[in-house]
C-alpha cells in the first residue's frame, strides 16, 4: 500500500486555479461559439444548414457547456480534488479528537 498524504494549502490553491481555468474555458468556448456563428451568418444554402447542424450537435456544448462540456469536466475534477482534500482534513481532525479524548480517559 502506498503512503497517504495531502498538503492542504497546495490542494486548496490548485482547486482555486482549476475553478478559475474552468471559467476561462467556458468564456473561451462562448467566444468560439460566437465567432463561429458570426463567421457563417451570411452564408446561404444547404451547406450552411448542415454546417450549423454539425456545430450545434457536436461542438457547441463540448466547448462551452457547464453541464457536460470541457468546462464541466475541468470543474468536476476540481470538485473531486476538493472533496478528497476535505475528507483528508475531516479524518485527520477525527483522529486527533479521538486521540485527545482517549488520552483524557486515563486521567
Amino acid at each position: 500500500m502506498a503512503d497517504c498524504r495531502i498538503v492542504n494549502a497546495a490542494v486548496q490553491n490548485s482547486v482555486s486555479t482549476i475553478n478559475t481555468l474552468s471559467g476561462q474555458y467556458k468564456d473561451a468556448g462562448s467566444t468560439f461559439v460566437t465567432s463561429f456563428t458570426n463567421a457563417i451568418a451570411d452564408m446561404q444554402g444547404d451547406a450552411k444548414d448542415a454546417l450549423k447542424e454539425l456545430f450545434n450537435k457536436s461542438y457547441k456544448g463540448f466547448v462551452s457547456s457547464e453541464e457536460d462540456g470541457i468546462p464541466a469536466m475541468i470543474k468536476g475534477l476540481g470538485a473531486l480534488l476538493e472533496a478528497n482534500r476535505k475528507n483528508f482534513e475531516d479524518v485527520d481532525k477525527q483522529i486527533a479528537d479521538s486521540i485527545r479524548n482517549g488520552g483524557n480517559q486515563g486521567n
